[in-house]
């Protein structure tokens, strides 16, 4: 007998653009415009776009692509927040946008056109987005508020999650910048293996972003830096 097919939510998996977790890149444009028209209803966004973007972390073991190609030469990445306003024309709090986008700018002193022209790090964060009372039913069919022993009613956080509870919207994150222990980590890895000449074409590649890797590699002190050694021609582990 064969099993049972899966059939939960958190069986789906999480490929291509989705599965993007952090990215790293200059960022050029911030721009209100009409949503997609594959969106249901009608209303407005908000359209984030970098250049020259690399990812850096995907979602379970999905494992990170090249977003340069043919078609996308400069590595063009863009991505939406639901952009909503209050009959007053003020931002509507507890949305994507204000919690995520502008709230994750805040912790840095800034609002975030203050970052356009520079490199950023961006990170789906699961960040709350307001709280909604926990219902059940009275025993009529009518729907009442849960309550605590005290009275009170019991909230929910609501999240920046998709229906697979994986983080959905970008914030903004500490730079990882080529001295950031992650980043030279994962040049390790890169590296660990490698001929000088198959280096700098993973360098070129994968790390293009972080030109001081490349620069030091020509200069012969990478290894040095790194903690690496040399032998036989062939990066290792000191």
């Amino acid at each position: 007998m064969s099993p049972l097919p899966k059939e939960q939510e958190s069986d789906v998996g999480v490929f291509g653009f989705q599965a993007i977790k952090k990215i790293r890149g200059l960022l050029i444009e911030i721009d209100v415009q009409d949503q997609p028209a594959t969106w249901e209803g009608t209303g407005q966004v908000v359209k984030v776009t970098t250049e020259d973007t690399v990812i850096l972390e995907m979602f379970g073991d999905e494992e990170p692509f090249e977003i340069k190609t043919d078609n996308n030469p400069t590595a063009r990445f863009s991505f939406l927040y639901p952009y909503k306003l209050t009959e007053g024309g003020k931002i509507k709090p507890g949305t994507p946008y204000h919690k995520c986008w502008m709230g994750s700018a805040k912790e840095f002193g800034k609002v975030p056109s203050e970052f356009i022209g520079e490199y950023v790090t961006l990170e789906k964060q699961p960040r709350l987005l307001f709280q909604v009372p926990e219902m059940e039913d009275d025993g009529t069919g009518r729907k009442v508020p849960v309550l605590d022993s005290e009275g009170k009613k019991v909230l929910r956080d609501v999240l920046a999650v998709n229906e697979q509870g994986l983080p959905k919207y970008f914030c903004f994150v500490k730079d990882e910048t080529a001295d950031t222990d992650t980043v030279k980590a994962k040049v390790i890895e890169a590296l660990v293996g490698l001929n000088e000449k198959a280096a700098l074409r993973k360098l070129l590649v994968d790390f293009k972003n972080y030109p001081q890797f490349k620069d030091s590699l020509k200069a012969g002190t990478l290894a040095g830096e790194l903690g690496l050694t040399v032998v036989d021609g062939i990066f290792k582990r000191g």
